[in-house]
């Protein structure tokens, strides 16, 4: 099968696009032809060793979606032939198995290029508002990082579907499309923006969804109220002096089957949209890793793997 592997970890540089035998099926695991490999800052990540140690070569890509070509007894009902998508190494190849527990049924609503974006920053996004934040209705959060993959799921899930009020952080030729998504308000992260998110919210918002770091989570205190809430996705490891009674943490998502069924059951019902920047062959993964690099990406940029 194709697939594209890294030799070792390190930059784009090691990407290569290579011949590798397909996989074996397990007993409680799902063989599936992979049509397309949502790209996402978690994969240069893992290129880069962040993940921690992998046997080499290892082929990239933690998202995909594709078709069921065969399932072990203990599959969990899947079969040969079912829709898939799913939340597992090694998708930037043809095949990839998977254990049945990370894999759901693809939203019917969905192209295969659509649902490979959803997986990590769908399931990223939902374990965010309703697990770590526990957002309620008619609170008020901040976004930042807003129109990428993950944030582009966190702005529909907190307006439309927790019914809170979401202000969110963009280059200011987004925020048209941020509004369009549901956020009451769009602040351009440029500049002094931590007193622009005061204007919209007084009072301080009662929460931060943080999916940029470095700086933008430590100004992000600043827009809190007294005993608000902070949490990152990308902010481990941060020294910030506890004030206000502000609680904070940074968190790994766990992408897992009954999450990504919650999701296809609202993307299936218009209640969330799912937003592909571009799709690129999988010969040039690179470039796409390189975009992702870039922080600039509106939504997600996804692999085509397979036409049929």
């Amino acid at each position: 099968m194709r697939a594209v592997a890294i030799d070792g970890f390190g930059g784009r540089e090691r990407m290569r696009l290579v011949e590798l035998p397909t996989p074996e099926v397990s007993p409680e695991g799902v063989l599936v032809r992979v049509r397309a490999a949502g790209v996402g800052p978690w994969d240069v990540k893992e290129r880069e060793g962040f993940f921690g140690e992998r046997s080499f070569p290892h082929v990239l890509g933690l998202e995909g979606a594709g078709v069921v070509e065969a399932a072990g007894p203990q599959a969990g009902g899947f079969a040969e032939g079912d829709e898939v998508y799913l939340a597992s190494g090694g998708c930037y190849a043809e095949y990839v198995t998977a254990p049945a527990g990370v894999v759901a049924r693809k939203p019917a609503s969905l192209s295969f290029e659509e649902a490979a974006a959803v997986p990590i920053a769908g399931c990223t996004a939902h374990q965010a508002l309703f697990d770590e934040i526990g957002l309620r209705r008619d609170e008020t959060i901040l976004i930042a990082g807003a129109t990428g993959g993950v944030g582009t799921f966190a702005v529909q899930l907190a307006s439309g579907v927790i019914g809170a009020r979401v202000i969110g952080t963009a280059s200011p030729h987004n925020h048209d499309y941020l509004r369009d998504l549901g956020a009451e308000a769009a602040i351009d992260y440029h500049g002094d923006w931590v007193s622009a998110v005061r204007e919209a919210a007084p009072d301080g918002v009662d929460a931060v969804f943080d999916c940029v770091g470095g700086e933008t989570f430590r100004r992000s205190f600043g827009a809190v109220r007294d005993g608000g809430r902070v949490v990152s996705i990308v902010a481990f490891g941060e020294e910030v002096e506890e004030a206000r009674g502000i609680s904070y943490h940074a968190f790994s998502a766990t992408s897992d089957r009954p999450r990504l069924e919650r999701l296809a059951e609202m993307i299936d019902a218009g209640r969330l949209r799912v937003e592909v920047a571009d799709v690129l062959p999988l010969a040039r993964a690179a470039e796409a890793h390189e975009r992702v690099e870039s922080g600039h990406t509106r939504g997600k940029i996804v692999l085509r793997v397979a036409d049929q």
